[in-house]
């Protein structure tokens, strides 16, 4: 996923920041997070934490507002700072719910997490190539 993700998007586009950014930074952070501090479960999901849901939202969104400032201060993008937190912001929520989902048999979160993003992220910012 990854790697498509960076084929169709790279750093041309805040699609391909925002879903990597969610990936790497903010369902990395969940999975150390929860393990290390996770004692109150998810209700729906007993293998998911609150704090690796919040950490997941909460750093991936920062990570994300971080390299889509740094792109764009490069030349890569242009984006308005208001109209730019409310999509990421959307992007992080919607990639959070995702992660916390049980997929026991099902697709893993390290395939839906960043469809989901890109999605999302697609939609809320348009195709830029």
């Amino acid at each position: 996923m990854l790697i498509l993700c960076s084929i169709l998007f790279w750093r041309e586009s805040p699609v391909g920041v925002v879903s990597l950014s969610m990936m790497c930074g903010g369902d990395g952070i969940a999975d150390i997070m929860g393990r290390r501090f996770g004692i109150h479960k998810i209700p729906y999901n007993k293998h998911k934490s609150w704090v690796g849901s919040i950490s997941m939202f909460i750093v991936g969104f920062l990570i994300s507002i971080g390299m889509l400032y740094y792109f764009s201060k490069f030349g890569y993008f242009e984006l308005d700072e208001a109209w730019t937190i409310e999509r990421v912001a959307l992007v992080a929520m919607m990639a959070t719910v995702v992660e916390s989902l049980p997929t026991k048999g099902s697709l893993d979160d390290n395939v839906s997490v960043p469809l989901v993003s890109m999605v999302t992220a697609y939609l809320s910012f348009g195709f830029q190539p």
